[in-house]
């Protein structure tokens, strides 16, 4: 199982330092989230203070962009640093790419079809020099001259995309090289829904479970006292009530029989009642999405809940220690 440091930051500027030092502490990979800056701004960053993590955009907001610039600014982070890049793409929800973004809403699973099927046309022109001729629903890119083809490098992007629902997640276990699975799960909803999704869509390709590579971000509370911990446990129940009033997560609920839940934190939520969310997080249900100890319990609790699951995991809050030393053997478990 591998560990990734996770998110490493909000800011360009500081992405740097900080994926370095993950590196020298023997993280596995980083991520560059896209909330107030561009994520491809900060995986330049962090490519460019490392050599050996790979580094990804979780997310990039697909429908924010189209198909040819996505290709572009893929392309030329995998030359730059050797084949470390991972393209990590989402589909955002309707209003904010019809609001903020000011982009075209479609029906996700398909359009984010076509927009993987159009970059792999992309780069099928640049790396074969293949003639570009993509005609799909919502993407068209029939035009590449020698002028604007980018030069030629062998280095593979491995595309992966988040979901939730099994639609989504079954176009990844079919398309791409990996899913971007959220903290916000139960190992009864990856059985029941997850991981039979993959296999649905790894069999209409062909492939095995080995070609799909299963990151999620987890929520590990830790602490070396029961205060540390009841403060962490504190954060993380008030995170998960957050994402749980969404009806995104109403079926990651029900897989643990709480299905009644959703509309009572969304109503709170619209009331602004954002502690009192937290507190309706009860004990089963914490344990349920989260796993909790002591920092070097973490290497063992994951293995035995997730191993044979997914692939490679970070700690969604990161990590409570300043010992880097400690730290080190920490992740060294994992592997």
């Amino acid at each position: 199982m591998k560990i990734d440091m996770g998110m490493i930051g909000s800011s360009a500027a500081g992405c740097g330092p900080i994926a370095a030092d993950a590196e020298t502490q023997g993280f596995d990979g980083v991520w560059a989230s896209e909330s107030v800056t561009d994520a491809f701004l900060q995986s330049q960053a962090a490519l460019l203070t490392t050599d050996r993590l790979s580094v990804g955009t979780a997310i990039a907001v697909a429908f924010a962009r189209n198909p040819m610039s996505v290709a572009y600014l893929s392309w030329d982070l995998a030359a730059m640093s050797d084949g470390r890049f991972v393209l990590g793409l989402g589909s955002q929800i309707q209003a904010h790419i019809e609001r903020r973004f000011s982009m075209e809403w479609s029906p996700p699973v398909d359009r984010m079809r076509d927009f993987l099927l159009a970059l792999d046309a992309i780069f099928s022109s640049w790396r074969d020099g293949t003639r570009l001729d993509y005609r799909g629903e919502h993407y068209q890119h029939t035009l590449m001259t020698p002028v604007f083809t980018p030069h030629h490098h062998t280095h593979r992007i491995p595309t992966m995309i988040a979901a939730v629902g099994a639609k989504m997640t079954e176009l990844g276990g079919e398309l791409c090289d990996g899913l971007l699975l959220h903290g916000m799960t139960t190992t009864a909803y990856l059985d029941q829904v997850t991981l039979p999704a993959v296999e649905r869509g790894l069999a209409t390709s062909g492939r095995d479970r080995e070609a799909l590579e299963l990151y999620v971000p987890l929520f590990l509370v830790m602490g070396d006292t029961d205060a540390e911990l009841e403060d962490m446990a504190r954060r993380t129940r008030e995170q998960i009530a957050f994402y749980a009033s969404t009806p995104a997560y109403a079926k990651v609920l029900a897989s643990v029989g709480y299905e009644n839940l959703q509309p009572e934190l969304q109503g709170l939520s619209r009331e602004g009642k954002w502690a009192e969310m937290g507190e309706l997080i009860d004990d089963r249900l914490l344990h349920e999405i989260a796993l909790v100890g002591k920092p070097e319990e973490m290497p063992a609790l994951c293995k035995e809940r997730f191993g044979g699951r997914v692939d490679r995991v970070s700690s969604y809050f990161g990590w409570p220690t300043d010992d880097p030393d400690r730290l080190r053997e920490i992740l060294a478990a994992f592997a």
